[in-house]
């Protein structure tokens, strides 16, 4: 491809003088202008016989292997960070995922600890409530049985004296006053 290009640009060279030819008659003729087109094409001749341009296209072609390559690496460069981009939003969308899923779980956590809370505070003020109830019920029999004890003890004491005694009546009274006494 290269030595295509040479050919070429050697063809339009020496057609050059053509186009570049002064109006007063045809280039050639002009002594300066044919030793000139003449050095050129030796000099051309050098340098291809001396391998020049089989050089300049060696080094031409390595420079696009050069390029090409280069810019294969950067295809490959950009395929990476292109899957390495890919990567890291994927892992941010599990990542965003993961703390959603965290935060709904200590959320029902949280609710649930709640429900258990409550439950727990109202068997708790339904144990106390019923051990209140039953220290009360417990307070209220023990006092129905002083209460039935003082009044059994001031009957005794009533019914010993009626017995003791010659007048039932005012001794009555007095036994009543006395079991009134203690239940007051």
């Amino acid at each position: 491809m290269v030595k295509r290009v040479i050919g070429l640009s050697l063809a339009a060279v020496a057609f050059a003088p053509v186009a570049l030819a002064a109006t007063d008659g045809p280039w050639y003729t002009d002594p300066a202008k044919g030793l000139a087109l003449l050095a050129l094409i030796i000099f051309f001749a050098i340098v291809w016989r001396a391998g020049g341009f089989g050089l300049m296209a060696n080094g031409i072609d390595a420079r696009g292997k050069e390029i090409a390559s280069r810019m294969d690496e950067a295809k490959d460069l950009r395929d990476q960070a292109t899957k390495m981009l890919a990567e890291a939003e994927r892992k941010q969308k599990q990542a965003t995922e993961e703390a959603s899923r965290i935060v709904a779980q200590a959320k029902s956590d949280a609710e649930a600890m709640l429900t258990q809370a409550e439950a727990d505070i109202k068997d708790r003020i339904a144990r106390r409530e019923a051990q209140a109830e039953s220290r009360i019920a417990r307070a209220e029999a023990d006092a129905a049985a002083e209460v039935r004890e003082a009044a059994a003890n001031a009957a005794t004491k009533a019914a010993r004296a009626l017995l003791s005694s010659k007048a039932p009546a005012d001794q009555f009274d007095a036994a009543l006053g006395e079991v009134e006494k203690a239940l007051s």
